[in-house]
């Protein structure tokens, strides 16, 4: 299928290892170090080579043979302006990746709510780019119309239809305004998470790769890392049920997370109180157990909140 780019048409090409046919041709060979590509003749290939001989063809090497990884010669050279047309073409929709975290709750979510034969993330998923089968049905599935997910400029068809993360964001976007629950009870998941290790920490302390002694530690710089990629997962999850309602999942976690702190508190509080013994303080401390054992709004589990346990109310 024919492509353009500028002003340049190509068709699709993607690299390939040579074989022994191919010896004696012209092949696109990439250097590794300076990231340059030039023109080589392949001299030999052996069976199930992992390093082939070539001869550089350009004028800076001249003419140098040596024994090279197979994967530095690309495609052969007849081909070679349509490969580099290609990949640039696949890094123009790669310029837009927006984060591991992102990208991978866009997949997460795109799994739940859409079949895999109409749309789901390149396998690439770090980059952000939806795959597309189906256009009119992943439009009739988000509310939109088709032209809405091919319209960006580096949106590109090779088979499939690939459109870039500003077009996955607008897919994931719409199907979670249309149907928020799924993301619902996956933002309850993730809070319940952080809540029983807030727990933990309340009860053991911050973990050893919190500590300053650890920042060199590779182990540690990873166990950090995951740890601020879950924080920023929920906080975009949060952000895309908040889309009709700026700021009401996080205001409301943040709230429970404040009736939390007030429940462990209570029972010292109300001790607290009763040591003035006078009819007064009997009935603040009562109204304030009172209060505390209500139960939480059904809308409470959506987001991640729970009851206060027995446990809870005695600590």
């Amino acid at each position: 299928m024919p492509h353009t780019l500028g002003s340049v048409d190509f068709k699709a090409t993607y690299e390939r290892k040579p074989t022994p046919d191919d010896e004696g041709s012209d092949w696109l060979y990439r250097d590794p170090t300076t990231k340059r590509t030039h023109r080589v003749e392949i001299d030999v290939v052996p069976d199930q080579a992992r390093k082939i001989r070539i001869q550089h063809l350009d004028r800076d090497m001249r003419g140098k043979s040596e024994w090279v990884p197979i994967g530095r010669a690309k495609v052969p050279w007849a081909v070679a302006d349509d490969y580099l047309a290609t990949v640039a073409m696949w890094a123009r929709a790669e310029r837009h990746r927006p984060g591991a975290a992102k990208s991978d709750l866009a997949a997460r979510l795109l799994a739940v709510y859409v079949d895999e034969r109409v749309a789901g993330i390149y396998y690439n998923g770090a980059s952000g780019i939806i795959e597309i089968h189906d256009v009119p049905e992943l439009a009739r599935l988000c509310g939109l119309p088709p032209e809405a997910l091919v319209e960006h400029e580096d949106t590109f068809t090779d088979g499939a239809t690939y459109a870039p993360w500003p077009t996955t964001e607008l897919v994931v976007k719409r199907l979670v305004a249309r149907d928020p629950q799924p993301a619902s009870e996956h933002l309850a998941s993730l809070r319940a998470d952080d809540l029983r290790s807030a727990k933990r920490t309340m009860m053991d302390g911050d973990p050893w790769w919190v500590s300053p002694t650890w920042d060199d530690d590779p182990t540690a710089q990873r166990l950090r890392q995951w740890n601020e990629q879950d924080a920023t997962t929920r906080k975009y999850l949060s952000q895309l049920l908040d889309d009709e309602t700026p700021g009401l999942a996080e205001d409301f976690l943040t709230l429970r997370q404040m009736y939390l702190d007030l429940v462990r508190l209570m029972p010292h509080a109300t001790e607290r109180i009763r040591m003035t013994r006078a009819r007064i303080s009997e009935a603040l401390a009562e109204e304030i157990e009172r209060l505390v054992a209500r139960p939480l709004p059904p809308s409470a589990a959506l987001l991640g909140a729970d009851e206060p346990t027995e446990k809870d109310r005695s600590i």
